[in-house]
């Protein structure tokens, strides 16, 4: 792992609009995903997974989450908890590897996050989200922003709570178009989103059934820009002005799979690595003619051989076509 360059202050105010987000998520949004969509764009704002505190600062394991190769800034590491201590030693430690910032996490509806009083239990605490957000400021100089949604049952006291964490100091902020009851049900409502943006001086950030970079911009808005989540799983074209770059055919797709794909492998033992590769291929054979066929296949792959075996056959087999627009 190359030795990270220095923190640097970004200056949300020279950032290029749309500002466009690669959305943290657990178990996906790893170095070498976020090495794949840097490839194909250079100005995305890339999130890590979502990381505990906690764990940051008492496992080894978890501090693995630190490495990062310096093509991946600008670069933002999210954490959740719900400790103000703990989020300034943690960080600490993110400053210290010359990441640019850290999220918080105040919008994960997971029973066992809220339970704990984490992610989007920070809604009905804005006292310790404030001190959280303080915390990490007076504990070193990196950006700080933060991830939520609507609300609790509905938006109103969206303003409030937001209007509260820009006085702690943090200096961007994305909101989920979901409250917490609704989880990941119904679709995102981003008319609060823009009015809210309308309160805020810092810059604003939508997410939500965002499908790709043209879907952002059709929702954007009064916004400063928008984050793509889900549909970034295997699909990392998705970021990508359709208006200025063709759809990627069917064999540039396979050859960025099996890059991604030998990328992850560097962190994993082989067997671990096939398994968990998984949850990207089945967008990365999407729209191809065999897709169905070829996505039981790769699924029942044990190692790395028949693995790659397959891609190959899938790139020898499959007519090198763009997918339909």
């Amino acid at each position: 792992m190359k030795r990270p360059s220095p923190n640097h202050a970004i200056s949300w105010s020279e950032v290029k609009r749309p500002i466009v987000c690669l959305a943290p998520m657990d178990g996906v949004t790893n170095s070498a995903f976020r090495q794949i969509v840097r490839t194909l764009s250079k100005d995305v704002i890339l999130f890590s997974e979502f990381t505990s505190v906690d764990g940051l600062v008492r496992s080894e394991h978890v501090r693995l989450r630190l490495d990062y190769e310096p093509c991946e800034q600008p670069f933002f590491m999210q954490l959740f908890g719900n400790s103000p201590k703990m989020f300034a030693e943690a960080a600490r430690m993110v400053a210290d590897r010359g990441i640019l910032g850290v999220d918080i996490n105040m919008g994960c509806p997971a029973k066992k996050i809220v339970h704990s009083q984490h992610g989007s239990a920070l809604m009905q605490d804005v006292d310790t989200a404030c001190r959280i957000v303080e915390s990490i400021r007076e504990a070193c100089p990196l950006e700080v922003s933060v991830k939520t949604r609507l609300g609790w049952k509905n938006e109103k006291n969206l303003i409030n709570f937001t209007k509260s964490l820009e006085s702690a100091g943090i200096s961007m902020l994305t909101i989920h178009g979901r409250t917490y009851n609704q989880a990941f049900k119904g679709d995102a409502d981003w008319g609060p989103i823009h009015e809210l943006k309308s309160h805020l001086k810092i810059p604003v950030i939508g997410n939500g059934d965002i499908r790709d970079y043209n879907d952002g911009l059709a929702h954007l808005g009064n916004l400063d820009g928008f984050m793509i989540g889900r549909s970034a799983i295997g699909n990392p074209w998705c970021f990508q002005d359709r208006r200025k770059v063709p759809e990627p055919t069917h064999h540039e797709r396979i050859e960025l799979a099996l890059k991604h794909y030998h990328l992850f492998r560097r962190s994993k033992q082989e067997l671990v690595a096939v398994r968990e590769f998984r949850k990207y291929l089945g967008n990365y054979v999407n729209g191809f003619r065999n897709a169905k066929e070829w996505r039981n296949r790769l699924m029942h792959c044990l190692d790395e051989a028949s693995f790659v075996e397959c891609m190959l056959e899938i790139k020898r087999l499959e007519p090198p076509l763009a997918l339909a627009g």
